[in-house]
């Protein structure tokens, strides 16, 4: 009987196919080169003990190479994540020509499932998934890397079929990375808000899609603003802004949120807070430009 083979535990057919590097072949042939075992003596030793030397020393090598073959190419000297496609609970991404299409199937799943996708097709992405307003569903709201190349090269969200209603039908939130990325990133992909859930990244309220969208805000009297959006059914907070000198941008005083503000103040824009919520930017006085836009308000921020 061949101790070797038996100590082995592995048949031909059971590594078919497998990658190996040079190092790891030229290691094999070195195990399994012919030879009469019992043509080298060492001068003083019994043959038993030289024969269980020998046979421990090939179980050690073997072992090594079982578990190199086991652990993948990565060990032997090969990359990572060679796999075009992979799909878990969370989300499925797979290789189209130049990019690499991650389609969310959860949306509110733990970030870590969303990694182990990309991280089985050798992407060090850690993506997380953020209540936003329904403007920005679909969008990523923030990103960060470090290291490697091509940071945000080929890096998007979108919604896929493109122009699709979250919510409905088959929609989903999709994400594309340039097939080169290197290094490492972490991506805030916007995903539709729960009921009640506060927006941590929102859009003018008057934007296609928003809860006043079609509605100009800017320059009203506040009571105007308010009886419009009560007839859309939402509810109205006001964040009083302190203009800057210049009338280009402005400051917040938290302590004024809550200061009363009467119906001929004026309001300069709407902004989403929660789903049937809007927060209305204001000023007791009517100044000579908005302090949001330090100008008029671009037209492209209020469409039906």
């Amino acid at each position: 009987m061949n101790e070797l083979r038996q100590l082995a535990r592995v048949r031909d057919e059971d590594l078919a196919g497998r990658a190996s590097g040079a190092g790891a072949r030229t290691l094999l042939a070195a195990i399994t080169a012919t030879g009469d075992p019992g043509a080298v003596r060492e001068r003083g030793a019994r043959p038993r003990r030289r024969r269980a030397r020998r046979l421990l020393a090939g179980a050690l090598v073997t072992a090594a190479v079982v578990s190199a073959v086991a652990a993948g190419p990565g060990l032997l000297g090969e990359r990572v994540g060679t796999a075009t496609s992979f799909a878990n609970a969370a989300m499925e991404i797979e290789l189209r020509g130049d990019y690499w299409v991650a389609e969310v199937r959860d949306p509110f799943a733990r970030h870590h499932e969303y990694a182990e996708a990309f991280r089985a097709v050798g992407l060090d992405i850690d993506m997380r998934l953020l209540p936003v307003s329904p403007s920005q569903v679909g969008r990523i709201v923030r990103m960060g890397f470090s290291g490697g190349q091509g940071r945000s090269k080929g890096i998007g969200g979108d919604r896929e079929p493109a122009g699709c209603t979250f919510g409905q039908g088959e929609c989903r939130l999709k994400v594309t990375v340039g097939r080169d990325f290197t290094g490492k990133g972490v991506l805030y992909l916007g995903r539709a808000a729960r009921p009640g859930e506060r927006y941590q990244s929102s859009g003018a309220a008057t934007r296609k899609g928003e809860m006043l969208a079609g509605f100009r805000v800017d320059e009203r009297p506040v009571g105007e603003v308010v009886a419009e959006a009560r007839l859309r059914g939402l509810r109205v907070v006001f964040q009083v802004i302190d203009p800057n000198e210049d009338g280009n941008g402005y400051g917040v005083d938290p302590r004024a949120r809550h200061e009363p503000v009467a119906d001929d103040w004026i309001v300069w824009e709407a902004e989403a807070e929660q789903p049937g919520v809007v927060r209305l930017l204001v000023t007791e006085k009517r100044l000579a430009k908005n302090p949001v836009y330090g100008g008029p308000k671009p037209p492209e921020l209020t469409s039906g």
